[in-house]
């Protein structure tokens, strides 16, 4: 389950089947004719909710059990330093200097327009930043709660208890809500990490087809009820000033099909990556998942580069004016090519990598 630099197989294939996923939902969103953008018809699309019902707990459930090994390992005043610095610098030096980026081309379309520069521009550079790349904003709070639990306060039940609580109370602005649902996630697969060394358990064990079997039926029943009302944008997450009954019944029951999905995913390919394990033994045959597997390794710079490519190439070179599945997996595969080869490329140079986390 590991190639030659040591790296485990699993994690990048599910990081690449989720920015597959990632990137296909992006292009229904903004691919499928302007009417059905600004009308937000594809909140109503099945297949649109099916994706985004998982693949983003998925991935946050990945980012919790890639980085244990940091935290756990950091014991040291000195290491707990080094380490946050290295997580700022993959998490938020691209936020920052994307945002910078493409506020220095606002500000020269407006000046060639002749319109007027916005005021308090410090200011809106940083309400920018703090909005823009929303899942690497997530990962990093989502960590820092996590290193302080670890490294502070020794993991006690009883203030993630409190925590818990306390995000029914706190806002949703700024993205807050949204980073709000995905802790669980991150935290499940911390866990799950720590659980794994303690008992010493790997990844190279062949899942039972029907764990798999009623894992698929689980997420499948539970899917039966996403709805608009689903999304953690439309609805947020806060339960004051909403009708607690209704609000919490939403929370609960997409954070229930959010794991049930990641969890289906998850045991699926694990049980497909050791399928071809065993057929490789018998035919000495060497099956390489490379593409899917690059696409994992360079997933930050794929999410980062793809969201460009979606907002200024897809929406505006948009050559049909209804939902194409097929047009869409079109634009997918492009997308997805394009932002692949343009984080390796970036990540090769020293003075630009820091722009795909590098």
């Amino acid at each position: 389950m590991e190639n030659r630099s040591g790296r485990e197989l699993l994690p990048d294939l599910l990081r690449g089947f989720a920015i597959i996923l990632v990137v296909l939902g992006h292009c229904i969103q903004e691919g499928s004719g302007p009417g059905y953008r600004t009308e937000q018809q594809y909140f109503d699309d099945r297949f649109y909710q099916f994706i985004y019902s998982f693949h983003m707990p998925l991935f946050m459930m990945i980012s919790g059990y890639l980085s244990w090994r940091g935290i756990d390992g950091a014991g040291e005043k000195n290491e707990r330093i080094r380490l946050l610095k290295r997580k700022a610098r993959a998490l938020l030096v691209p936020v920052f200097a994307w945002t910078a980026l493409d506020y220095l081309r606002i500000l020269i379309m407006n000046h060639f327009k002749g319109d007027p520069q916005p005021q308090a521009l410090i200011f809106v550079y940083f309400y920018n930043a703090l909005n823009n790349l929303w899942f690497l904003w997530a990962v990093w709070w989502c960590f820092l709660v996590v290193f302080v639990m670890h490294c502070f306060l020794r993991d006690c039940i009883a203030v993630y208890v409190l925590g818990f609580l306390a995000l029914f109370v706190i806002p949703d602005g700024l993205g807050i809500g949204a980073y709000k649902y995905m802790l669980p996630y991150f935290l499940f697969g911390y866990y799950m990490h720590a659980c794994m060394q303690h008992r010493q358990w790997r990844l190279d064990f062949r899942p039972k087809i029907w764990v798999v079997a009623v894992a698929g039926l689980a997420f499948a029943g539970l899917f039966l009820y996403y709805d608009r009302d689903s999304f953690i944008y439309l609805t947020g997450y806060k339960l004051v000033g909403k009708q607690v009954k209704e609000q919490l019944w939403i929370d609960v029951y997409r954070m229930l099909v959010g794991f049930a999905g990641s969890l289906f995913f998850v045991l699926l390919w694990q049980y497909i990556v050791i399928c071809f394990d065993d057929q490789n033994e018998i035919r000495k045959v060497k099956i390489k998942w490379n593409m899917l597997r690059q696409l994992g390794m360079h997933s930050m710079g794929v999410y980062i580069l793809s969201g460009y490519l979606v907002i200024f190439l897809i929406q505006r070179l948009d050559f049909i004016d209804h939902p194409s599945y097929v047009w869409n997996i079109l634009e997918t595969v492009a997308v997805l090519a394009a932002s692949l080869c343009g984080a390796i490329i970036l990540g090769k140079i020293p003075v630009l990598k820091r722009l795909v986390g590098k």
